[in-house]
């Protein structure tokens, strides 16, 4: 058997185990997914930690115990390259599915695969699976991509935002920016939603010439829901009694009644319907 033969035979044999190891994902049969394992099998994956095992069944047999019914699990631009002993697997890769509390997850993410030839077969060495961040300071994974996803690399670089920005984990990201716009007149910059349509991985507000940003849970990524606690959002207003007004109409909670603090300016505190606390502030106005 030539050169050429014998590594399109590996590539035969290679694509045959992968499909066979996507179809004991998509069965969720962990076993089976070991078994096309070696023994030492490295991996770098989506979830924490930076480093783990292929031969940790126990860890495997929980996260499949997350999802409700099977997976969806394919791949696209695959492509097999062999020579010896030794091959690596590339692809776009798609995970989807039901959680057991009806979320349904669906992602693109970049996948390699390092093989090795043993005497029982072509075995995955290694696995490192990957998505892209978002560069625009917010560090998000931006899972919103897929493969027809465009950069334009030619699009003016936005200018840095000043200061300290808040970027807030809330239930319900798009009724907290509406609540945001009618209370505090939150203008909305940007938005991007999940592969699910309906959560947000980034909505980018504007209120009162300062930046905050929202986003939903995401806990299948490691970014559960928590409730919000040991800070307070600080709105410095020029008028204090039309902001507290507005908001309050709106729905904010009072919790510290707006009144001249002991510093010298006009300060309260509203809790909004999400839990989060803002405190407006003003400077008392002299008169003439």
């Amino acid at each position: 058997m030539s050169g050429t033969e014998s590594r399109t035979a590996a590539v035969a044999e290679i694509k045959a185990v992968i499909e066979d190891w996507a179809e004991a994902i998509r069965r969720k049969d962990a076993s089976r997914v070991l078994a096309h394992g070696t023994e030492d099998s490295v991996i770098f994956s989506l979830a924490p930690p930076l480093k783990a095992s292929d031969s940790d069944p126990d860890g495997l047999e929980q996260w499949f115990s997350t999802w409700k019914g099977p997976l969806g699990f394919t791949f696209q631009d695959l492509d097999i390259s062999a020579s010896g002993n030794v091959a690596f697997v590339t692809a776009l890769a798609h995970l989807s599915g039901e959680k057991h509390d009806g979320q349904k997850p669906a992602l693109w993410y970049r996948l390699t695969l390092g093989l090795k030839r043993t005497d029982r077969g072509w075995k995955i060495a290694h696995q490192h699976e990957s998505v892209p961040f978002y560069m625009d300071g917010s560090l998000k994974a931006a899972v919103d991509l897929d493969p027809k996803s465009e950069v334009d690399w030619q699009a003016p670089s936005h200018p840095p935002m000043a200061g300290v920005v808040a970027y807030l984990n809330v239930q319900d990201a798009n009724a907290t920016a509406e609540f945001y716009r009618r209370a505090f007149g939150a203008k909305e910059e940007d938005r991007k939603y999940a592969e699910d349509g309906k959560r947000l991985i980034h909505c980018h507000l504007t209120i009162n010439g300062g930046a905050l940003m929202l986003n939903d849970p995401f806990p299948e990524f490691g970014y559960p829901w928590k409730p919000p606690e040991g800070f307070v959002l600080h709105l410095i207003v020029d008028d204090a009694d039309f902001w507290w007004k507005r908001a309050v109409e709106a729905g904010a909670q009072v919790t510290m009644p707006l009144e001249i603090a002991f510093w010298g300016d006009y300060y309260g505190q509203l809790r909004d319907p999400f839990g989060i606390t803002w405190g407006i502030v003003a400077p008392v106005k002299k008169n003439d």
